[in-house]
């Protein structure tokens, strides 16, 4: 009878607590669509005891003036903060003339962006999570699965946070052995034209920066690659589960969306974002593509299969 009562009891209190959270409601920016990324940070401030947090999504559609037009829309006396994926709206948001705390996620180089003064201190208005791949990290991983003497670096050539990755992985150069060669892509109509580079040099592998216009065409851009046996190597996961690359390395998107969201708590409880370290994943995450791998004969030692998440 006691614990009937109690859990009557638990059951009348727990609507009275859920009301005692305060609403804030949050604008979520997007370039192209939600990633997993966008879940992760949905999840963990679903699970908020202070705040019973409301999204509105805006997604620009990786068109420039949509996302003036979405920027300049947002009323700060309506939102407690804004969501930002990627350096472009990032860079973009910081622009505008505004007092919205900015919580950024999918942004590799927030120093060299100039989003962030440093990792540890922001110094503005916007911090968040980043993606920073660790290249020697990636590069002694790939050792295991392949020889790549030649290396190619495809990316679009409009946006410049690849320039920094590029400079990561001529770092890497002369440790493991290899020479890189870049291939910019000047929009759609030059991917044709950019990828006939690509097959003529005949790179033992093709390396992806995160890039939301190769993302938009990956599944071309990939597709040509498979077909010549080119093996493709992406900092983005999707790309491995839905367009067909090889292999994935790089953090994983949805705990950088948790972390995302646990700067945004300690933004919603009064903290300045300019005082809120710029947060990272330590470690790789791998996805690997095994449909692929066969189709470019290449074999996947059970070591590195036993870590990653297998996509058939």
């Amino acid at each position: 009878m006691i614990i009937r009562l109690l859990f009557c009891f638990f059951l009348f209190l727990f609507p009275i607590l859920a009301e005692c959270r305060e609403r804030v409601e949050v604008a979520m920016v997007l370039w192209r669509g939600e990633t997993d990324a966008e879940k992760g940070f949905r999840e963990r401030l679903a699970e908020s005891k202070e705040y019973d947090v409301v999204i509105r999504a805006f997604d620009a559609d990786q068109n420039n003036q949509k996302l003036d037009s979405i920027l300049s829309s947002l009323d700060s006396k309506r939102f407690r903060l804004v969501y930002t994926f990627g350096t472009i709206i990032t860079q973009t948001a910081l622009a505008k003339k505004s007092d919205l705390p900015i919580i950024f996620n999918i942004v590799q180089r927030p120093v060299e962006a100039g989003i962030a003064e440093s990792m540890d201190c922001p110094g503005g208005r916007a911090t968040g999570a980043s993606n920073l791949v660790q290249m020697e990290s990636a590069f002694r991983t790939l050792n295991t699965l392949m020889n790549i003497r030649k290396l190619g670096f495809v990316y679009s050539s409009h946006d410049p946070a690849p320039l920094y990755q590029l400079a990561d992985i001529r770092k890497q150069e002369r440790r493991f052995g290899f020479h890189t060669l870049d291939f910019p892509i000047k929009g759609v109509e030059g991917i044709a034209s950019t990828m006939k580079k690509v097959i003529d040099a005949r790179p033992d592998a093709v390396i992806f920066p995160s890039d939301s216009f190769v993302k938009a065409n990956a599944g071309r851009i990939v597709g040509i690659l498979n077909k010549h046996r080119i093996p493709s190597i992406v900092v983005i996961p999707q790309m491995v589960k839905e367009d067909g690359a090889l292999i994935s390395l790089g953090p994983d998107y949805k705990t950088l969306g948790t972390l995302a969201a646990e700067n945004a708590l300690l933004v919603l409880a009064g903290k300045n974002p300019a005082y809120i370290p710029v947060r990272t994943v330590p470690q790789l995450s791998m996805v690997i593509q095994l449909s692929t791998a066969d189709r470019l004969g290449i074999h996947i030692p059970l070591q590195l299969l036993s870590v990653s998440t297998v996509v058939r």
